[in-house]
């Protein structure tokens, strides 16, 4: 894979982290009496400091897995050195931020912010933290920093953040609302309860609201909430000795968009993971390959996630395209534990599941299972069953 190359200014940037930059230095550079700068200014026009702390935050920020520590390391200190008014600027970098991109940026600006001390722009971070639009990395980062430093002010925002499209702040207004209502009569922490379940995402916290309301006498269906898909059919065994059904192309999967599914049997998913137990559907085996078929309806065709957990290989087609397959055997398993886009149209969809069973005979090896859900980037359930 080729490494994108290090941008060495901003106008080397890619268009998108121009615009986004850009618009974060006109945003957060006052000037005399308070006047800020034009919106038609560019963020290369902006003092020099700060276009030259910018684009190393934006260097830092789209580095790629190896290659350039020097260079990266002499960006990270200059980031580490820049003066109030850069910071701002600086986090809208996370824009397009690569996974070792982020750890570089982070890094680079939590030194910034301990060296600049009482001199953080606390103002200018509640608001780029208030800003559903700003990326999400930077926001959490800064409210990270404005929690330490003015507790009450980050307290304040969560308040309006019960839907925000970052998670772990999201999360913590949950948290908030729900400890809010601790002391309350229990009519009033039922519907608060309820409410919060609807706007959770993280599926640890939809499972501890929902133990909550389970205690408190109010059935959940935790599966349903999560949006897994339960409804399918599974066929016969095919062969998988020697590990040979991974890639063997059995007949379900020539026509993986629309399958013969007639002699195919009725499953349920079960339990609060919505699983699909093969087990059980069909008898114990080893050394073997099951495929199960879901229909899924959309109300408008668009691009989601498609989410599979399984302790056995397994491989998904979504309308015939192949947008998941992992040949790994009782390794782990957990919700969401194999994550691909896919394109769905509007109507219904078929989903195609692979699932292989291996031949170890450990008690630990004896699953074969998956659960499966469709949702958007933030973990939102998307599609119906009809």
């Amino acid at each position: 894979m080729r490494l994108r190359e290090r941008p060495q200014s901003l106008s080397a940037m890619p268009t998108r982290l121009q615009r986004a930059v850009g618009m974060a230095v006109m945003l957060s550079l006052p000037l005399a009496g308070g006047i800020r700068l034009a919106e038609s200014v560019h963020a290369a026009d902006a003092p020099a400091g700060v276009a030259e702390a910018v684009a190393a935050a934006v260097r830092l920020a789209t580095a790629g897995p190896t290659g350039g520590q020097a260079g990266l390391a002499a960006d990270a200190d200059l980031v580490a050195a820049m003066e109030p008014a850069m910071l701002v600027p600086c986090l809208a970098a996370f824009a397009e931020a690569t996974p070792a991109g982020v750890n570089w940026l982070s890094s680079g600006l939590d030194r910034a912010v301990e060296q600049l001390g009482e001199r953080v722009p606390l103002d200018e971070l509640t608001a780029f933290v208030a800003d559903a639009g700003r990326p999400a990395r930077g926001r959490v980062l800064a409210e990270r920093w404005l929690r330490s430093r003015a507790p009450e002010q980050a307290a304040a925002l969560l308040d309006s953040m019960l839907s925000d499209p970052a998670l772990p702040l999201r999360r913590a207004a949950i948290e908030k609302r729900l400890a809010a209502v601790a002391d309350a009569a229990e009519p009033e922490q039922l519907a608060v309860h309820r409410e919060m379940l609807t706007a959770a995402r993280d599926v640890d916290q939809v499972q501890a609201i929902a133990a909550w309301l389970r205690e408190h006498g109010d059935a959940v269906d935790v599966s349903e909430v999560l949006g897994f898909v339960k409804q399918w059919r599974a066929s016969e065994a095919f062969d998988n000795v020697g590990g040979i059904g991974f890639a063997a192309v059995y007949p379900p999967e020539e026509a993986a968009a629309a399958p013969n599914v007639a002699d195919w049997k009725a499953v349920t998913a079960e339990g609060d993971g919505g699983e699909v137990d093969l087990n059980a559907a069909i008898g114990t085996r080893k050394g073997v390959v099951s495929y199960a078929v879901a229909e899924v309806d959309m109300q408008r065709g668009r691009t989601a996630e498609v989410r599979i957990g399984s302790p056995c290989a397994v491989v998904v087609w979504i309308n015939g395209e192949k947008v998941i397959d992992r040949e790994i055997y009782h390794a782990s398993e957990a919700i969401d534990q194999y994550v691909g886009e896919a394109t769905f149209r509007a109507g219904t969809n078929t989903v195609l599941v692979k699932c292989c069973q291996n031949e170890q005979t450990e008690s630990w090896a004896a699953d074969w299972k998956f659960q499966l859900r469709i949702c958007d980037p933030l973990g939102t359930p998307l599609g119906v069953q009809p």
